[in-house]
């Protein structure tokens, strides 16, 4: 395991502290004190601060070494403190960016496997320890991020009661440079779960993006994690660009995932930077109390989000536009539980406002009421009918005719288009099957199928966690798939095949039983 060098710092003066250091003692051992602080940045309209913030390192692991083996292990407090007892010939200290105490285990590695987590070192002197996690080294990102994700582990625990499975976060100073992930199960079976974040170009800090001290894209990874472990999914993921109408499943996860970061945060701003200032800027810069949101609607990410945001403030979250409900954090997490252990549940905004009607957490009219008064379509999110319009419902032995569009720009619905996930771009069946066999959906493509005339349609048979099980992306009019299937609930989704395509399609479904 790699580990850097710190230099004893002179101590920081901490209220009740004792002395820090090495401590020997009669009997060969001793005890060593210290405290980890790292520095922390925040926010600003031209990128993360250039002022830094010193905040102890809470709950890591540290350990004692000798010849370079550990021979003691110890953690830190809530103030960054730790005192071990150990084998007087103890020469350094390490400390990691890995908490595992209290029901929680979180760590950030330098690899995509997790198995080297980050970690700093110094040497055990007859002077204090007072340790500090450099920014500019790239320690203080790793300690702050996994102090970060102890925030949301600890308000997972506070909601629900729940301790989750352990996660750790790949993060290093000029790694990935694409996009922050939450990547499930890594390696599959392992139990471990794993998030990604952006680590900016190696050696440009100051004007590319990377996220360690971005609080909200962080909590909000960790949010996939926690919606994966204790609900549903329905996204079949891709891209998701602000202002435009998305496939709703889409919008529903990431919505949500947003809700949780600025849920933890205890504040209505989802904010996103490149760069540091004064060369930085903001990719996103939402406020969900009042904040616009020009696709507002259904297949809305900012919708989920300001929506998910009013039905929890008004007690232990402010609430600045006063929308009249107060459920609490706590309540909509709970409510997003039992909605996916619906039986069929493929959630959406509308099936998850249908759910707390329908559950008694609210009653229909303050809930209507509340989205007319924050300026969003009540009537879309909310039928008075009492149906739920996403997904589309479609019967074993029946039939479907519709049109994608992935092609006109803007899109019919409104907004860019985007074809790989746009709303007008996806639509999405849920099929019950009552008894085993073979399910089949068989597409008719008006058009060739293919890029000549921009008719390719591409089709998915997928199960109720969104997982693909077969699919059919050929270039020709008539696309199948087929899977024997057990009784529940599928997905059957029709998509344009990702450049731009405009076909009328009939879609049928069929199970041939044993």
């Amino acid at each position: 395991m790699r580990a850097l060098s710190l230099s004893p710092l002179v101590c920081l003066a901490v209220a009740g502290c004792g002395p820090l250091g090495a401590s020997p003692s009669a009997d060969g051992s001793r005890v060593v004190r210290g405290e980890v602080l790292y520095e922390a940045r925040h926010a600003t309209p031209t990128g993360v601060s250039a002022q830094i913030e010193l905040r102890p390192a809470r709950r890591v692991d540290v350990a004692l070494l000798a010849g370079g083996e550990v021979v003691a292990e110890g953690r830190t407090d809530e103030a960054g403190r730790f005192a071990i007892e150990g084998p007087a010939r103890a020469t350094h200290v390490r400390v990691y960016a890995r908490a595992r105490a209290d029901g929680q285990d979180a760590a950030v590695a330098r690899d995509a496997g997790g198995l080297d987590t980050h970690a700093m070192e110094a040497p055990i002197g007859a002077e204090p320890l007072a340790l500090r996690a450099l920014d500019a080294r790239g320690d203080a990102g790793a300690f702050h991020v996994v102090d970060t994700m102890l925030r949301g582990l600890d308000a997972v625990r506070a909601w629900t009661g729940r301790s989750l499975p352990p996660v750790f976060v790949y993060w290093v100073r000029g790694g990935t440079r694409e996009w922050s992930f939450y990547r499930g199960e890594r390696p599959a079976g392992s139990g471990r779960f794993a998030l990604e974040l952006l680590g900016g170009d190696p050696g440009q800090q100051s004007t590319t993006d990377t996220d360690e001290h971005d609080e909200a894209i962080i909590l909000h990874e960790l949010g996939h994690f926690v919606m994966d472990r204790l609900t549903s999914s329905s996204s079949s993921g891709g891209m998701h660009p602000r202002g435009v109408r998305v496939d709703p499943g889409l919008a529903w996860e990431e919505g949500r995932a947003s809700w949780f970061a600025v849920a933890v945060l205890g504040e209505p701003y989802y904010r996103d930077t490149i760069g540091v200032e004064p060369w930085g800027s903001l990719r996103v810069d939402e406020d969900l109390e009042r904040g616009e949101d020009p696709t507002a609607g259904l297949a809305s990410e900012t919708t989920t989000s300001r929506v998910l945001w009013d039905l929890s403030d008004g007690e232990a979250l402010p609430d600045e536009d006063r929308d009249g409900v107060a459920l609490g954090p706590a309540v909509v997490l709970a409510a997003m539980i039992a909605h996916g252990e619906e039986p069929g549940a493929f959630p959406s905004l509308p099936s998850f406002l249908r759910h707390l009607v329908a559950a008694g957490r609210i009653d229909e009219a303050p809930l209507r009421a509340m989205l007319r008064a924050t300026g969003l379509p009540a009537d879309e999110l909310l039928p008075a009918d009492g149906t739920v319009p996403w997904p589309r419902d479609l019967e074993v032995g029946a039939r479907r005719s519709a049109k994608i569009d992935g092609l006109t720009q803007p899109a019919p619905s409104g907004g860019p288009n985007l074809p790989q996930v746009g709303f007008d771009a996806n639509h999405t069946y849920r099929v019950r099957v009552t008894e085993p066999g073979m399910l089949t959906a068989r597409l008719r493509i008006v058009g060739s199928g293919g890029a000549e005339d921009r008719t390719d349609l591409d089709l998915e048979l997928r199960d109720l966690r969104a997982e693909i099980l077969a699919d059919a992306r050929g270039p020709q009019p008539i696309e199948a798939v087929a899977r024997f299937v057990t009784p529940g609930w599928y997905v059957v989704r029709v998509r344009d095949h990702g450049d731009g395509n405009r076909a009328d399609y009939t879609l049928e479904v069929d199970l041939e039983t044993l």
